[in-house]
Order: C-alpha cells, then structure tokens, then sequence
C-alpha cells in the first residue's frame, strides 16, 4: 500500500525531466564578444568577401575601401542589398552591430 503513493510520486517527480525551461529569445541589448563577431563574420561574411574583407566574390565590395558608417553598415546587413541576403531573420540587433564594428578593422 505504501509502493502506490510512492510510484505516483515518483510519476510526478520525473514528468518535468527531460524539459528545458523555454529560452528567452535573443536580444538586442546582449552583449557579443569580438571573437563572436568574428565568428559570425566568419560563417555569414566572409565567402563573399574574404577574411580580411577584399575577396569580392559575387562583385561584392572590398570592405577595405568602404567608407560607410556604422549605421549604413548595420542597414545593409541587417536588410542586404543586391545579391547579398538581409540578415535580420537570422542575427539579432546586438550580432549585427558587433559584426558591422568587426569590419572596421579591415579598412586600409
């Protein structure tokens, strides 16, 4: 008689395991690390347009010889242009500042 409140006990205890408490959705406001930028950089950016920004597959600009702005910059990744994707379904607002201040550093 006392194996029957136990085993519903024990029912009751292990129905949450396996679940995750539900992720919160990216946000804008998160911080993002310079090796994040860069990685994203990495895997998003740099088929077109090189590691260090000046490949220009697919008459990609050279990043080298932009003189956007960090907002332009940050308007053109996140809405694209041309043959290059937006990246707003896939980035969030904080990943696509930290990539646009990333490219920065490919300017001569």
């Amino acid at each position: 008689m006392l194996m029957m409140p136990l085993a519903g006990l024990l029912l009751l205890a292990s129905s949450g395991c396996g679940e995750s408490a539900p992720q919160a959705a990216p946000s804008g406001d998160q911080q993002v690390s310079e090796a994040q930028a860069r990685a994203l950089y990495i895997r998003k950016c740099s088929l077109c347009h090189g590691d260090d920004g000046k490949l220009m597959a697919s008459k990609s600009p050279d990043l080298s010889l932009s003189d956007l702005t960090l907002e332009e910059r940050m308007a053109l990744i996140t809405y694209g242009k041309g043959t290059m994707p937006g990246q707003k379904d896939v980035l969030n607002k904080a990943e696509i500042r930290a990539v646009a201040q990333y490219i920065e550093r490919f300017r001569d």
